[in-house]
C-alpha cells in the first residue's frame, strides 16, 4: 500500500521562516565583510585628496621678476611663496605670445635648481630655505626674440600655478 505525503507538511512555517532569515543574515554578512576594506580604502583616499586640495588652496606663488637673457639663451624666473606653506615648484613653461605660438621646448631637467624645487614659506626660519627662489631656464636656440612678449607659468606639486606676462629686452 503507497503512502501519501501530500497532506504533510516537511517543516513547520516558523522553522522555515527562520531558515530564510538565517540565510540572508548569513549573506549579508559575507558581502558586508567583502566590501567594508574597499569602502574604508576609498574614503581614505578621498581624505588625503581633500587635504591636498585644501593645501593647494593655501598655497600662493608670485612671479615676482623675469630677467631674459638672450646672448645666453636662458631666463631667470624669481619665483616668491607669499603664504605660510611650504611649495614645490614642479614645472616652468615660457610660452610665445601670438598666434599659432608654440610653447617652448624647454628641458625640465636642465633648470637650474632642478626641478621638482623647494620654495619654503614666508616665515620660514630654515637657513637653507628662502621664501624667493631664483629659477634659471636655458632655452632652445633662437626661441628668444627681442622685444616679443611671453607668458611665463610657473606650476606648483598641487597644482596651483602662478603667470605673468613680460616682453623681452
Amino acid at each position: 500500500m503507497a503512502r501519501r505525503y501530500s497532506d504533510r507538511k516537511a517543516l513547520s512555517p516558523v522553522i522555515s521562516t527562520l531558515l530564510m532569515i538565517s540565510a540572508t543574515i548569513t549573506m549579508f554578512v559575507i558581502l558586508f565583510a567583502g566590501f567594508v576594506p574597499s569602502i574604508t580604502l576609498t574614503q581614505s583616499q578621498a581624505n588625503i585628496w581633500y587635504s591636498q586640495q585644501g593645501d593647494a588652496a593655501r598655497e600662493r606663488i608670485v612671479i615676482e621678476m623675469v630677467v631674459f637673457n638672450i646672448a645666453a639663451k636662458s631666463v631667470d624666473v624669481y619665483v616668491r611663496n607669499v603664504q605660510d606653506i611650504e611649495v614645490g615648484i614642479r614645472e616652468i613653461l615660457i610660452i610665445k605670445v601670438g598666434p599659432n605660438e608654440p610653447v617652448l621646448a624647454i628641458d625640465q631637467g636642465s633648470i637650474t635648481p632642478p626641478l621638482p624645487a623647494r620654495v619654503c614659506a614666508k616665515t620660514s626660519v630654515v637657513s637653507d630655505c628662502a621664501p624667493v627662489q631664483k629659477f634659471t631656464v636655458p632655452c632652445p636656440t633662437d626661441s628668444l626674440v627681442p622685444n616679443k612678449d611671453y607668458d611665463i607659468i610657473v606650476v606648483t606639486a598641487r597644482g596651483s600655478n602662478a603667470v605673468s606676462r613680460v616682453r623681452a629686452n
